[in-house]
């Protein structure tokens, strides 16, 4: 397995991990090495990495989770490397209890080593099949999380916003010398975001669950609406990636399981989302159909609201919807892409709000 410019990292990461007294409190990191030791023996944050990209290799395949098919994929699927890459995807996920075991006997550098090399294996399997094109549908993943953090759609401001935009630039520096490490850079920005994502919500994780799955759900329908049947392979592809995701989050739910399930439904958001933007070319068309959605949407969860029990939940949920949509509508001049982001998560917000009161 290759290492190649991420040797530095993790001999600053043991650094910081050496200076962790046995009081030091994992679940309320106070520096970006304790936030990166949190994630490397986080069970359910690991899990997600993984299964988002078991449900990426799925996808490959013309079926979808919830038995609807959308046609072909833009790989040709060749069985031989998606056994292959599940197995290092499995083999991933003992990389990841070793760094869990080793972190619990002490054993700090081990740990590191393990979690380092479970998020290559991650990376390899997404590599092996899709070639650059996992590169680069986890860069414009990682850039929608930008986006979302300095737009503060999730109330709160990042403390680990400046550590995924320097993790951005390393995977960039990374990539045309090691795309499999680059990739993982890429993949540790994820993993922060889940982190960060739960870390705000971790009073009301239940509740907050149970809603990113009608938020997943409605940015499912809402892309599949949008691309329509001329949809490119690429897109036909995402749909069914987040339809799986949505699924496993569901899954996840009912085993209550609520830290993976929330992780897994805001993925399947981001997947949906890269659908609709993977044709750039036209992104100055996208944001005026994007502002009436965010429209219809608002009007939507108003309506459902109004002939509802009260709930504050969904009542905040909705006001912070609002707040993002006006948001959107003032970047759409001057950052229309970044428009595009902000529009769809207050859309996929408010349809949330309906479809959790209905």
């Amino acid at each position: 397995m290759r290492y190649g410019g991420l040797g530095l990292w993790l001999a600053l990461l043991v650094v910081g991990l050496a200076a962790c007294t046995e009081d030091s409190s994992i679940m309320a990191p106070q520096d970006v090495g304790q936030i990166e030791v949190e994630l490397m023996i986080d069970e359910d944050i690991n899990e997600a990495i993984i299964r988002d990209a078991e449900a990426s290799l799925a996808a490959v395949f013309g079926g979808s989770a919830g038995g609807t098919s959308r046609g072909a994929t833009f790989v040709d699927p060749d069985p031989s490397k998606i056994d292959e890459a599940r197995q290092l995807l499995e083999q991933a996920r003992e990389k990841f209890r070793q760094a869990r075991r080793a972190w619990a006997g002490g054993d700090s550098e081990t740990a590191a080593e393990r979690a380092l090399e479970g998020r290559l294996l991650v990376a390899e399997a997404l590599v092996l099949v899709f070639g650059e094109e996992a590169y680069d549908r986890l860069l414009e993943r990682v850039d929608h999380v930008i986006s979302w953090l300095e737009e503060r759609v999730d109330e709160e401001a990042s403390e680990m916003l400046d550590r995924i935009r320097e993790l951005r630039v390393e995977a960039e520096a990374l990539r045309e010398m090691d795309v499999i490490a680059a990739s993982e850079r890429l993949i540790l920005a994820m993993h922060i975001a889940h982190r960060e994502r739960i870390h705000h919500r971790r009073q009301e994780i239940t509740q907050h669950a149970r809603f990113s799955i009608y938020m997943a759900q409605a940015a499912v329908e809402l892309a599949g609406r949008y691309v329509g049947e001329d949809a490119t392979e690429r897109q036909q592809h995402a749909l069914r990636h987040a339809e799986h995701l949505v699924q496993d989050a569901i899954l996840a739910l009912e085993a209550e399981r609520f830290r993976l399930a929330f992780a897994l439904a805001r993925e399947a958001e981001n997947v949906a989302l890269v659908a609709v933007v993977l044709e750039p070319d036209i992104i100055g068309e996208q944001v005026p159909a994007l502002i009436g959605l965010s429209e219809r949407a608002l009007a939507a969860a108003e309506e459902a609201l109004a002939s509802s029990d009260p709930n504050p939940f969904a009542e905040r949920l909705l006001l912070l919807a609002k707040d993002l949509q006006a948001r959107g509508v003032l970047l759409a001049d001057e950052l229309p892409r970044r428009a595009v982001h902000i529009l769809w998560h207050a859309s996929v917000v408010a349809y949330g709000v309906a479809g959790l009161v209905s």
